[in-house]
């Protein structure tokens, strides 16, 4: 947002007990409200509380700095209205009056009072890319710090608001990793919360640079934030792609600031409330009170004391993905324990770890072991994810290396289609960047769908074997109608494992009366070229005007997905899309390192399959229009891009010869 502030489930993301024990033992207190961590910490895409339960944030922004004496009817008035998060404004003396140091404490004390949780975010660097700005706000920090200290449980630290107006997320990342490692070697030790990058609406920078920016927190424990306003949260698309790609680095995501309208535009708040509310995403509304009239619509509330709420506030309170809809007290508040909320709803939470007890309503014998990665509901529409997990390599709670040979994936779950749902495997660090996975076998039991994913088509897709090493990320993906996920787990089939599960059994379900055999075909390619293999780049559904780019992917040597090196000799690039025009497409490949720095390929081939427009685009056209073959060393970002009309992108990979 532009500095116009100034003047105005049940939880299916259940820890194993020994993850939990190992990791926080040392804090464990045996008091009525247990608690196994000092303060939120991240786990997978999900903030976790100090009691080890997911936490998804609900409320709004509370502009202090500039009116705190209102400060504290604010904070009690949103917990009355269902917040169970407020995000307060504090300033750091470089541009408005300094927020002192009992004020801090002041505001936390009212926090805690009114059961919700405290983000306090520093105002003063909002819009500037001076490097100076955001050194003061880790300097006041610091400077803090005592207050800050003991009261992990219940702070969050937004390091600086919307520092960096510019959209360029490479100087964003290195500004934020200096500050996060200045931070946390002066003691700080709460969850940190940082705005991407163009005024806090520009999500890109996180999608492209997030990873090295959490990786610059020696305690792993940096959430980042979008402020949904014209730019970022314009429409519906928008919105959806923004998330997803957020969440895609394997971070969790807020939306720290939000409004129904903004300066420039509108906003679609009714898809980022319920966007949110499908994917586990918080969310905090811009603002209490107190906006200048030119932007008074931002208000939620008429009066401080919040008798009286504006249109947008109404929306935001009472609207059915709204606060009071949605909200959930955080659990160190409750004392409840992960073992106390299995009846919460799991849409609110993104990456689920794994479950030892076994659901009464299924029907299981002692045929089998298995590991479980989910068990639960968690639902997706077209396109989406149903279910994520994060692998133990990166903090979650799923181990690869049970993935063995002669085992599969197991998913359990209702859609109109039987055939509606595939297995993705994501890597960040090599094999197959996102690999899709085709079932070899549908069927059904306990009243539900089933289907298998085989060891030797997992590795096939994922190009390696070498789970352990270079999986990240598993999720269950949706086609062309959505999915309800009941159950996620690896079954080791007749064979023994090492691993300890030998009181989990799933379903046998080798005998169901309608288990078929199926291709594991990509349908996607049904063309000549029918079981090519192939790199997936782009899976989902993406529009773009004229002269945009409805997708673009960056390449492994900028932190991207896809390795160029696969770009081989006699392969080519498979784009599917739908549009009325069949010319209306070509290829972008950008280089800022050398050889051709925007060159665009035209098409080898055009086609139609499975109801969509395809086009190819050849190897060779590809080194002649690029001006080099050096592609893993020179090619940095892939686009689609739009001729003179609208289109929309269904897939987008490289198939080999």
């Amino acid at each position: 947002m532009v500095n116009t502030k100034s003047a105005s489930m049940r939880i299916a993301a259940l820890l194993l007990a020994v993850l939990t024990m190992s990791l926080f033992l040392g804090d464990l207190d045996l008091s009525a409200n247990a608690e196994s961590s000092p303060g939120f910490y991240v786990s997978g895409t999900n903030i976790m509380d100090a009691n080890g339960n997911a936490f998804v944030m609900r409320g709004v922004n509370i502009a202090h700095a500039w009116y705190s004496s209102y400060t504290e009817d604010s904070i009690r008035a949103a917990a009355q209205n269902g917040a169970n998060t407020v995000r307060v404004v504090v300033a750091d003396g470089s541009r408005w009056s300094k927020t002192s140091k009992s004020d801090l404490s002041s505001i936390i004390s009212m926090c805690r009072e009114n059961k919700v949780v405290c983000i306090l975010e520093v105002h003063d660097a909002t819009g500037s890319d001076n490097i100076y700005d955001l050194d003061a706000a880790v300097n006041y920090w610091i400077e803090n710090k005592s207050v800050l200290q003991g009261n992990e449980k219940y702070v969050i630290v937004n390091i600086a608001n919307e520092w960096y107006g510019s959209w360029n997320g490479s100087s964003w990342a290195e500004g934020y990793k200096t500050a996060i490692k200045a931070l946390r070697n002066a003691g700080i030790s709460n969850m940190l919360m940082v705005d991407c990058a163009g005024w806090g609406q520009y999500p890109d920078s996180i999608k492209y640079y997030g990873r090295e920016v959490f990786n610059a927190d020696s305690q792993a424990n940096t959430v980042f934030s979008i402020h949904m306003y014209e730019y970022a949260g314009g429409n519906a698309n928008t919105v959806r792609t923004n998330i997803d790609n957020a969440l895609g680095i394997g971070v969790p995501v807020v939306i720290g600031e939000f409004g129904g309208q903004h300066t420039n535009g509108d906003v679609d708040e009714a898809t980022i409330m319920s966007y949110c509310t499908q994917k586990g995403v918080g969310y905090l509304g811009w603002s209490w009170k107190g906006n200048s009239s030119d932007l008074a619509y931002l208000d939620i509330a008429n009066d401080w004391s919040g008798s009286s709420l504006t249109s947008w506030g109404n929306t935001l309170i009472n609207g059915s993905s709204g606060i009071k809809a949605t909200s959930k007290t955080c659990t160190i508040f409750t004392g409840e324990t992960p073992a106390d909320s299995s009846s919460e709803d799991s849409s609110e939470v993104n990456d689920s770890s794994s479950e030892t007890a076994s659901d009464t309503s299924s029907e299981t014998d002692n045929s089998s072991e298995y590991v479980s990665l989910f068990w639960g509901e968690g639902s997706a529409g077209a396109w989406g994810q149903a279910v994520s997990v994060m692998t133990s390599k990166n903090g979650g709670s799923f181990d690869a290396s049970n993935i063995k040979p002669g085992g599969h994936f197991y998913v359990e779950y209702t859609s109109s289609d039987k055939e509606q749902i595939e297995l993705i495997l994501q890597s960040w660090s090599g094999g197959e960047g996102w690999a899709k996975v085709w079932a070899s076998e549908y069927g059904s039991a306990n009243g539900h769908h089933f289907a298998k994913f085989s060891y030797d088509d997992c590795v096939s897709a994922f190009r390696s074997s070498n789970f352990p090493g270079l999986l990240d990320k598993l999720y269950v993906g949706c086609k062309t109608v959505g999915a309800t996920v009941y159950s996620v787990c690896y079954d080791y089939g007749t064979g023994s494992t090492d691993t300890d599960s030998s009181s989990e059994v799933i379903p046998d379900s080798s005998s169901a009366a309608e288990s078929t055999a199926e291709s594991a075909a990509d349908s996607t390619l049904e063309t000549e070229n029918e079981g090519d293999p192939y790199v997936s780049l782009f899976w989902g559904e993406s529009s773009a005007g004229a002269w945009g780019q409805p997708v673009s992917v960056m390449t492994s040597k900028n932190g991207g997905p896809f390795d160029a090196a696969n770009i081989t000799r006699g392969g080519y690039f498979y784009v599917e899309y739908s549009n009325s025009d069949q010319k209306q497409i070509e290829l972008i490949l950008q280089s800022w390192s050398g050889a051709e720095g925007w060159a665009k390929v035209q098409a080898s081939e055009y086609g139609s399959a499975n109801g969509h427009h395809f086009a190819k685009f050849s190897y060779d056209d590809c080194v002649s229009t690029f001006g080099s073959s050096y592609f893993s060393g020179y090619l940095d970002q892939i686009h689609v891009g739009c001729k003179k009309d609208t289109t929309t992108v269904y897939s987008v990979c490289y198939c080999y010869p």
